[in-house]
């Protein structure tokens, strides 16, 4: 089966309906994201999200989902100017996650980053987190393995661009740090739906400085919401 599966393949994957599927992605319960128009699913994160949802605890998942959802924020109060990198220029998936998860080792959150981007790395090489239009969703295989949830999102930029993936160049790093199934999958659906808006990524990639980037995030949550 191919890595990128249309609706219809994921549905009989899962072995669900087509309209079962349709209506977790409009509840926002599945990975997905859009090309064309079209949504389309990455087998690999749907596996990842398949033994999530077999090994998790569900009472547990929606105790903590019920105290600290943070999902339904809009992404510019997921994202903190302390943790935007403007200049990512790293030669290989290593060194552009390092850079990735520097601000948590600055700004105090985690003394010791190693395990954090070997598990980024690990998921990485099962298959790579860039999509399309030079971005890219970096995370752990288990929203569990991430030690912290602050700051939920790290935003890298790279205007250049550099080789994450193997056949094309990234410019946006979107680095997802929640410890919780449910509220990661909503934020990934947010992130999806966010980067196929009209420049949006453009926008990003040409930005000067952080706080450009926090106002061209709002602009767009409101021109959606008119």
């Amino acid at each position: 089966m191919n890595e990128i599966m249309t609706l219809s393949e994921v549905a009989n994957y899962l072995k669900i309906a087509t309209k079962t599927v349709s209506r977790m992605i409009q509840r926002e319960e599945i990975p997905c994201f859009k090309i064309s128009g079209q949504w389309r699913f990455k087998k690999s994160t749907i596996d990842d999200w398949l033994d999530n949802k077999m090994n998790n605890n569900n009472s547990k998942i929606s105790n903590i989902y019920a105290q600290n959802d943070i999902s339904f924020l809009p992404i510019y109060k997921l994202i903190n100017e302390d943790f935007i990198i403007l200049d990512v220029d790293g030669v290989n998936t290593k060194e552009i996650l390092q850079q990735l998860v520097k601000p948590l080792k600055t700004n105090n959150i985690l003394e010791n980053t190693n395990s954090l981007v070997e598990n980024l790395f690990y998921r990485e090489n099962m298959a790579s987190t860039a999509i399309t239009r030079g971005v890219a969703f970096p995370h752990c295989r288990k929203p569990e393995e991430n030690k912290k949830s602050f700051p939920p999102i790290i935003l890298g930029v790279s205007k250049d661009g550099v080789v994450f993936d193997q056949n094309k160049k990234t410019h946006l790093f979107f680095l997802i740090l929640v410890n919780d199934e449910i509220v990661h999958l909503r934020i990934l659906s947010k992130l999806s739906k966010l980067i196929i808006r009209d420049n949006i990524v453009e926008k990003l990639i040409n930005v000067k400085n952080q706080k450009e980037i926090i106002n061209i995030l709002m602009e767009s949550e409101y021109e959606h919401m008119a």
